[in-house]
């Protein structure tokens, strides 16, 4: 069981950016398109999150910041 939790605790700890895309940013991209009618969408708004998250694990940092 020990074995397990430091997984889990490793994996958030190295894609926590990629699960925060997913997660955050998706519903943000979600939300906004259920704001403009386009309710068919909310796949590929967590979808596009995860790729703005996976995008900043690999820069290192948010593509805002530079």
């Amino acid at each position: 069981m020990i074995k397990l939790n430091d997984l889990l605790t490793n994996h958030i700890r190295n894609w926590k950016m990629a699960w925060f895309g997913l997660i955050f940013w998706g519903s943000v991209l979600n939300a906004l398109a259920l704001n403009f009618g386009y309710s068919d969408y909310s796949v590929l708004c967590f979808f596009c999150g995860f790729i703005i998250g996976l995008i900043a694990k690999v820069r290192g940092t948010w593509l805002w910041k530079i």
